[in-house]
């Protein structure tokens, strides 16, 4: 705590990063507690609760956030996940929901083992899904979501790897729809195959031809071209 105190003197902005935090609580709320009550006491900017092995699952997460948020406020309260059971975003998400109003997180996910809270994911689901949309603000704008894909695609780049296609929302395979049917649909609806507009994120609709397209996919492809063709 005189680390902190120090630092505050100073008028830096200090962080606690509580390590395996969501594992020491389980094993003793009141020490968990206690360490957090602590670094808050100590004049800590942001104590960031950790899902250091990446256990954690969103329903506890969400439960353990609130009771720290509860007592300290969740303007001070800073989350960060690992992705070890596949749950770092809706982890992430769940204890923003629950309070926290600081995400730590990486580019694509890169991170040690299976990586961290992927930051691409995250958002945009912040910007365009409620109940974060209407309630939270992130300091990017609608211009800046539409530059994700580039920048996703950017740090693939200069890591000399290529990106994943079926990455959320940036991926090339995002709104693709191969299937006649989804495709059809996705002609009368949008909605029906995407739950988010393609352009909104700065990535677009692909409807390639193959062996499953169907009627609808034929005709559209046609049309595009300039050819009129009947039904």
């Amino acid at each position: 705590s005189a680390s902190f105190k120090y630092l505050a003197t100073l008028g830096r902005e200090a962080l606690f990063d509580a390590e395996h935090f969501f594992d020491g609580y389980k094993a003793n709320p009141a020490y968990a507690l206690e360490a957090v009550h602590a670094a808050y006491a100590a004049g800590c900017r942001w104590i960031v609760l950790c899902d250091t092995n990446g256990g954690g699952l969103p329903p506890e997460i969400a439960k353990v956030t609130a009771i720290v948020c509860d007592r300290f406020g969740g303007d001070k309260i800073g989350i960060h996940t690992h992705d070890d059971s596949g749950n770092a975003v809706a982890n992430t998400l769940a204890a923003v929901e629950a309070g926290a109003r600081q995400i730590q997180g990486t580019l694509n996910g890169l991170g040690e083992r299976c990586g961290n809270a992927n930051l691409i994911s995250l958002i945009p689901t912040l910007m365009l899904k409620e109940p974060f949309a209407s309630t939270l603000e992130t300091g990017i704008t609608a211009d800046g979501l539409t530059r994700l894909p580039r920048l996703s695609h950017m740090l693939d780049e200069i890591l000399n790897r290529p990106p994943n296609p079926h990455a959320p929302y940036v991926g090339t395979a995002a709104f693709a729809h191969k299937a006649g049917l989804h495709a059809s649909a996705i002609i009368k609806d949008p909605t029906t195959y995407e739950h988010v507009v393609p352009e909104s994120v700065g990535n677009e609709r692909v409807i390639p031809m193959s062996n499953q397209a169907g009627r609808s996919n034929l005709l559209k492809r046609l049309a595009e071209a300039g050819i009129d063709v009947k039904p």
